[in-house]
């Protein structure tokens, strides 16, 4: 479990920094477009932390537990299906605009990358809720 923590803020990390060079070479179109979604006050803040459990946990399971696997299974290939369930990821997320999909779906490969390199969601899982509760609560 050790090992899956550290990778998870290792993981959190290396989303950040390319988070902010996306922001530096291409603009910050990805922040502006999810504020009105944003926990305002202590109720709503403590309500978007579990809400970025569930969706750590949950997404993870789906996208890189359940989708990557059926992608891989269906296409023989493991790079594949990495992709595949990325894009989905991306796609999935369209209520953000096209930008945040483009940006969405790297951080889905990263973590379908992760997911396949370690063989379990755990790191994934823990990274994904660390950037969705930092992402809300402090806006890193």
């Amino acid at each position: 479990m050790g090992v899956d923590v550290a990778l998870g803020l290792g993981m959190w990390a290396f989303w950040k920094l390319i988070g902010t060079a996306w922001d530096r070479a291409l603009g910050e179109g990805q922040a502006a477009s999810i504020d009105s979604y944003l926990p305002q006050g202590i109720l709503e803040g403590g309500l978007w932390i579990g809400v970025s459990l569930t969706a750590g946990f949950c997404e993870e399971l789906v996208f890189r537990g359940y989708f990557q696997r059926q992608f891989q299974a269906w296409t023989r290939s493991p790079w594949i299906a990495l992709v595949l369930q990325a894009a989905l990821f991306g796609i999935s997320h369209g209520y953000q605009g096209a930008a945040a999909c483009t940006r969405i779906a790297m951080y889905g490969a990263l973590f379908g990358l992760l997911a396949h390199w370690r063989k379990s969601l755990r790191p994934g899982m823990l990274a994904h809720a660390m950037t969705d509760i930092l992402g809300g609560i402090l806006r890193v």
